[in-house]
């Protein structure tokens, strides 16, 4: 199984670079600041994409990387997406998702946009029910 996991972080990375190289900027939604630290917003990350039963294929606390995938739907076959968890300043994260479609263009800037908010909303949620629990 690590085989397997192994395998599909270099396909993800493979794709991320090929984007990157290809000079496309992630687009503001891709992108959002949460008001805690990073151990905390990945934790809250982690619980936002099982919340919404997305599958997750690798994670790493240490570098803050989430790799998952968000399902096919009727109108998608679904995305695979890096969630990265990065301190910012005043304990604050940054939190970036990447998006690569499932059986289609490589790269999917245009699309995604609903699943990377409903998992920054669940982050947040998150978040705001652990502070109301201490």
């Amino acid at each position: 199984m690590k085989n397997a996991t192994k395998a599909f972080l270099v396909f993800v990375f493979a794709l991320m670079t090929v984007s990157a190289a290809m000079c496309q900027q992630a687009p503001d939604w891709s992108k959002r600041t949460f008001a805690a630290p990073p151990e905390r917003v990945f934790a809250a990350a982690l619980n936002s994409i099982a919340a919404q039963h997305h599958d997750v294929k690798a994670k790493d606390p240490a570098t803050g990387a989430v790799t998952f995938h968000v399902g096919t739907t009727a109108w998608s076959w679904g995305y695979n997406m890096v969630l990265k968890v990065a301190p910012a300043s005043d304990n604050q994260s940054d939190v970036t998702v990447e998006i690569a479609r499932s059986g289609g263009k490589a790269v999917s800037w245009g699309s995604g946009k609903k699943e990377v908010q409903k998992i920054f909303n669940g982050i947040q949620n998150e978040l705001d029910r652990k502070s109301g629990a201490s």
